[in-house]
């Protein structure tokens, strides 16, 4: 029964944090010295009084709904959708948070994905996730689909930097390109979801996701000793298959850090831990269904164990 009352405690705990504010995640040394980038930054109505975007680009079968979001696929099969910034990335440092829906209508099936790319290529469709293969960059896809069998649970996030002469492994959902990951159910969720990308030239990529936008941000990987290519240019790209889903992006943010902050980074607290090919648990909603799940168990054995009692007494 020690188990049982672990379960017990454990779920107590969870949904006492769940009433707890965020907490911010850099110091205030950080946030003192931030510059945001506006010509990155994408919200409502994403064009101005000519229909045009500014900053970036769009195509493929991406539409813009001035009102709340830019959907870069329906939920159709055999679409193809993507933004790209017409202006490069710093090179030293940046942080880009973005809100994004991803779901539709099926139940079982449904895919393929999205894509977050800082590349020195721009605005080529393909197969990876809606952008070109042998991309010279940085790729974090939020797949949703198994093309191949898996120890872990999908929807996940994964990281890859490709050198401009690797292809993506497909077949195996980026197996063998596969640098960090997490399971992330952002699939159908009542409200979006908000991803973060930091990049430290030299140092990490880290990935951070709230699968709520009320949710605190937990640490979904970091990627060590990355040296992205000069000057490159972000996107956000999607694709279906023969199996589909909407996947709407709704607004990005961007920041850099000024001159003093950046010599400063290396000796601050918080530097994200080498997660390398870690893959995370489930998130907070299926932690909190299996401790239900075991505490129900672990209640059933209890009802069970006290009748066995019970008919054991009457026969003695």
């Amino acid at each position: 029964m020690q188990l049982c009352s672990l379960a017990k405690g454990a779920l107590s705990a969870l949904l006492v944090l769940a009433a707890v504010p965020a907490a911010l995640g850099d110091s205030d040394y950080i946030e003192t010295n931030v510059h945001y980038l506006r010509q990155f930054n994408l919200e409502p109505p994403f064009v101005d009084e000519g229909f045009q975007m500014r900053n970036f680009d769009y195509g493929g079968d991406a539409i813009i709904n001035t009102a709340s979001h830019i959907r870069l696929t329906p939920d159709a099969p055999s679409r193809i959708g993507w933004v790209w910034s017409n202006t490069p990335l710093p090179n030293d440092y940046w942080k880009i948070e973005f809100d994004f829906k991803i779901g539709g209508k099926g139940g079982y099936l449904y895919g393929d994905g999205m894509g977050f790319f800082v590349t020195k290529e721009r605005a080529v469709s393909g197969p990876v996730f809606g952008n070109r293969d042998y991309f010279n960059g940085l790729g974090v896809f939020f797949d949703t689909y198994a093309n191949g069998k898996h120890e872990f649970s999908l929807p996940f996030i994964m990281g890859m930097l490709g050198d401009g002469k690797t292809p993506y492994d497909g077949s195996h959902d980026g197996g063998a390109n596969r640098l960090g990951m997490c399971e992330a159910y952002f699939r159908n969720l009542k409200d979006h979801s908000r991803a973060s990308v930091t990049y430290l030239k030299g140092k990490f990529v880290q990935v951070q996701i709230q699968l709520q936008p009320t949710d605190k941000w937990t640490d979904c990987f970091t990627i060590s000793n990355v040296t992205l290519p000069e000057n490159p240019y972000l996107g956000f790209t999607a694709l279906t298959g023969d199996i589909s889903d909407n996947h709407d992006l709704l607004e990005v943010r961007a920041e850099t850090l000024s001159a003093e902050a950046l010599k400063n980074y290396n000796t601050m607290p918080n530097l994200p831990k080498n997660i390398v090919g870690k893959v995370a648990g489930t998130s907070f909603f299926g932690f909190v269904f299996k401790a239900l799940l075991l505490s129900g168990v672990c209640g059933g054995l209890f009802v069970a164990y006290k009748k066995y009692s019970a008919d054991s007494a009457r026969r003695f």
